[in-house]
């Protein structure tokens, strides 16, 4: 997703945060606005953990080609291993950040009751509702 998504997310989920009611005419249509605020809450949380998780695998992952352009060949430098080690974390982070993101959709979607196509993931289906609804 672009950068743009990521700012719509953070302040939509600074707003839900400081005005619990700030989306409940968004909500409304599709039930008891009330009962479906934890639930966005919840995907807007995960998305932001999601594209954060990211963001930092793509930031290890320059630094990793940043430092193995120039090193010599042979056996890595323990600053290489510090890095090959970060980048695996921060690639299990993102893989688990993702999951929470597919439950927290599955779960919003069900909530909502928003139709799925045979083409379409939940995943697909609460982005478009968030980028239609919130940006």
């Amino acid at each position: 997703m672009t950068d743009l998504f990521a700012a719509t997310v953070a302040a939509a989920l600074s707003r839900l945060q400081t005005d619990p009611s700030a989306f409940d005419t968004v909500l409304a249509p599709h039930g008891e606005a009330g009962a479906l605020r934890p639930t966005l809450r919840e995907l807007l949380a995960t998305r932001q953990l999601a594209l954060k998780a990211d963001a930092d695998v793509g930031l290890v992952a320059d630094m990793l080609r940043r430092d193995q352009k120039f090193a010599p060949p042979g056996r890595p430098s323990i600053h290489l291993v510090q890095l090959r080690k970060q980048q695996a974390s921060a690639k299990q982070a993102a893989l688990i950040a993702r999951q929470a993101y597919g439950r927290a959709a599955q779960d919003f979607v069900r909530a909502l009751s928003l139709k799925i196509t045979p083409r379409l993931t939940p995943i697909a289906v609460a982005d478009r509702w968030m980028q239609t609804q919130l940006g």
